[in-house]
């Protein structure tokens, strides 16, 4: 039987639970609208354009999309260092200095000749996705101890609002840059500005996120065990949980990178194109995120991410039908998955929290993001694979043209179909029941048109009304 001791490591002098949230919350959100810029600038399809620019195949692709997933497994390591030792906020930090920084070593190779420079990328990218995870487990826990639960799901709708106009700023200003470059011929350093920079934003958020204090932290100072790991999925709730969302990963992973590439190669969209694609989704996200983390407030995470789930479903078929030159229906799609991706994003983040004990919760996360993350990682592969033995295949049906993107894409819908009937089979213990979410929504909804017809000005009346 192992020794535990227990201690438990006091907040900082002059902290006080209601004045330090007031004081600190501002800079959690101006660290996670930073932080946004690094993520946006190097992810996406500005991660996809560096590899096709490397000369990147469809496979290789695949394993870049997949690599951060696989790198879930630090988390178990983290997770473990905090229990035992405590210091998650200076664990916290230091990953992520080291997991952004590292990118600066992305710049030569963009810009200097090599024969190796794809295989040496792949390897900055791993070591970034690596270090990353080490740090997800000690934010996430510092985290949902600083922010009242209460409070939590407007909070984080309000701080990802902020990060949906970063996200909508970067994409634009870096699609801009991109495509001013590529007309004289130096898309190479149009990358290397746009790392360069985004590296700087990202020192910034380190240097922000280091002036929020951390709260109190249990540390058991146990020694490592296999009950200790498994201890999450003793947990029938938490058990549940992590099924669920395997599923989802497994169903979202197989076509997830492909989109950008499917814009890029099949679509022959400019990377202007592509950002204010992604800025639409973002000004949706904006305007959404606040009443989505009401709702999630008051009636639960589950009941919101059922609901988006079952519409995400259908987004690849909507990717069946634009080709080259004939993008209109991208339009609606932009608003339709921004809306719903925003309240599943925002429920998938609090939900995991929500549903762990506050004792050892850096594990349950961790272990949560392991699974789930294997589970994104090993159907990235299986999706580049896919793509990769049916890079042949061109079915003309009509005006438009198949291609092996489209097949994940079918496949891709009819697994997030799936998972999204096995996430109702799920119950949060604070959750209310879906039709009332239901009810609420369609209240709300006429009493916004009701609101909007007293105030129309006289002449749009109907003659006769009051």
């Amino acid at each position: 039987m192992n020794q535990t001791t227990t201690r438990i490591e006091q907040p900082p002098p002059g902290y006080h639970p209601r004045r330090s949230i007031r004081r600190w919350l501002p800079y959690i959100t101006w660290e996670g609208a930073f932080a946004n810029v690094f993520i946006v600038g190097t992810g996406g399809a500005f991660l996809t354009g560096m590899a096709l620019l490397l000369g990147a195949s469809d496979f290789e692709i695949g394993l870049l999309g997949a690599i951060p997933f696989l790198a879930q497994l630090a988390q178990i390591c983290s997770a473990y260092l905090m229990d035992r030792n405590g210091g998650r906020k200076s664990l916290t930090l230091v990953s992520i200095a080291i997991a952004r920084q590292s990118w600066w070593l992305v710049i030569p190779l963009l810009l200097l000749p090599g024969s190796r420079r794809l295989e040496f990328f792949i390897l900055i990218v791993t070591v970034s996705s690596v270090a990353t995870m080490v740090a997800t487990p000690g934010w996430m826990s510092w985290m949902a101890d600083l922010v009242p639960e209460g409070i939590r799901g407007r909070y984080f709708g309000r701080r990802n609002a902020a990060v949906s106009v970063t996200t909508m700023v970067v994409t634009v200003a870096g699609g801009i840059i991109l495509d001013r470059f590529h007309a004289i011929n130096l898309a190479a350093a149009g990358f290397a500005v746009l790392v360069g920079a985004s590296c700087l934003f990202a020192l910034a958020a380190v240097l922000l996120l280091r002036k929020v204090p951390d709260t109190r932290l249990t540390i058991s100072g146990e020694s490592f065990s296999l009950s200790r790991l498994l201890e999450p999925f003793m947990n029938p709730t938490y058990r549940r949980l992590i099924k669920v969302f395997f599923m989802w990963n497994v169903a979202t992973g197989i076509a997830a990178v492909f989109f950008a590439a499917h814009m890029l190669t099949n679509l022959k969209m400019t990377f202007t194109q592509i950002a204010l694609y992604t800025s639409v989704s973002s000004i949706v996200a904006i305007l959404l995120n606040k009443p989505w983390g009401s709702l999630i407030d008051r009636f639960g995470s589950k009941p919101v991410i059922v609901l988006t789930a079952f519409g995400i479903a259908f987004v690849p078929i909507i990717w069946l039908f634009p080709r080259a030159g004939h993008l209109w229906i991208l339009a609606f799609e932009s608003v339709y998955s921004g809306a719903l991706w925003t309240g599943f994003n925002l429920g998938a983040f609090n939900l995991p929290i929500a549903v762990s004990p506050k004792e050892g919760r850096a594990t349950y996360l961790a272990t949560f993001a392991v699974i789930t993350g294997l589970a994104f990682f090993a159907s990235c592969i299986v999706g580049g694979m896919i793509a990769e033995t049916f890079a042949g295949l061109h079915w003309r049906v009509g005006a438009q043209t198949i291609v092996n993107y489209h097949l994940l894409f079918v496949i891709s819908s009819v697994l997030r179909l799936l998972a999204a009937f096995l996430m109702t089979s799920f119950h949060e213990p604070r959750e209310k029941r879906f039709p009332i979410m239901i009810q609420f929504m369609g209240y709300a909804f006429l009493k916004r048109i009701s609101v909007g017809r007293q105030i129309l000005p006289f002449p749009f009346r109907r003659s006769g009304e009051k």
